[in-house]
């Protein structure tokens, strides 16, 4: 998991917890920046497979990392993010944190099905939030077969109350039907064909922490030797293959001495036979 924390210290450190966020000037997004060159949409962070993507929308001040204009990029720990010119540090989340804010301060339910995928709704304390297709509802849906006030939600200690409002198509946690129930982080809302994944944000980060930290490169250092250092070499090379030997200088002159003599003996004697 990855944070993002403001060089100028403005803002507090955005833990990285959910599939999308958007980046901008206007108050809708969900990491509103306040700076110099900000479009009111300016980019969109994306979390999937344990990768952040940073996917520029357009923008005129762009978006750049460690200095280079980028219109997609996969984030890094240790990269450098700017945005006009508001600048961030990509960071790990460390065990040692102790102040991990999420971008919402409430639950959260995230869209993951039909044309809502990727919103977010947020769930605060002590309101209750309603569900439906009519204009006035607090989550409002234009949806054809969902009824005008379909469901409504509202925290319970550390659960979400669940509470159908007599629709007509019900509503589902965990794909059961309910009436009034309890649902927990994690677990699933269905109205109709929309459906949303239920997340406590600090049950994520306390996840996070959990999770061993694994060291930035994960390739084995090379172990020290005590001996002389043993070079790796080539099939080809002459340290892995037989070199034929030869004798010494002076045994080869011997040598050859040796073989005119016999040769001198063999042709005399040839000549001496009768």
């Amino acid at each position: 998991m990855l944070k993002l924390q403001r060089e100028d210290k403005q803002q507090s450190p955005i833990v990285i917890v959910e599939k999308l966020y958007t980046l901008g000037s206007a108050a809708q997004n969900d990491i509103v920046i306040d700076a110099a060159d900000i479009d009111p949409q300016h980019a969109k962070l994306v979390h999937t497979d344990s990768q952040v993507t940073l996917k520029d929308n357009d923008s005129q001040g762009g978006c750049f990392v460690n200095g280079q204009r980028v219109t997609q990029k996969v984030l890094q720990a240790g990269d450098k993010l700017r945005l006009g010119k508001a600048e961030f540090k990509v960071l790990p989340l460390s065990a040692t944190d102790t102040r991990l804010p999420a971008v919402n301060p409430g639950w959260q339910l995230i869209a993951d099905g039909s044309w809502l995928t990727g919103q977010i709704f947020t769930i605060e304390p002590d309101k209750r939030y309603v569900i439906g297709r009519a204009s006035d509802c607090d989550i409002p849906i234009k949806g054809s077969h969902l009824s005008r006030r379909h469901t409504e939600v509202a925290l319970l200690g550390g659960s979400l109350r669940i509470r159908d409002l007599n629709s007509t198509n019900g509503t589902f946690v965990n794909e059961k039907p309910i009436s009034d129930d309890l649902a927990h982080h994690g677990d699933h809302l269905r109205v109709d064909v929309y459906s949303f994944r239920i997340v406590n944000p600090e049950r994520e980060i306390a996840a996070a922490r959990s999770r061993p930290q694994l060291p930035e490169n994960n390739s084995k250092a090379p172990q020290a030797t005590s001996g002389p250092k043993r070079w790796k070499t080539k099939p080809t090379s002459p340290g892995n293959r037989t070199e034929p030997t030869y004798p010494a200088q002076g045994s080869r002159a011997n040598w050859i001495w040796g073989g005119i003599v016999t040769l001198l003996l063999i042709a005399l004697a040839w000549a001496l036979l009768p």
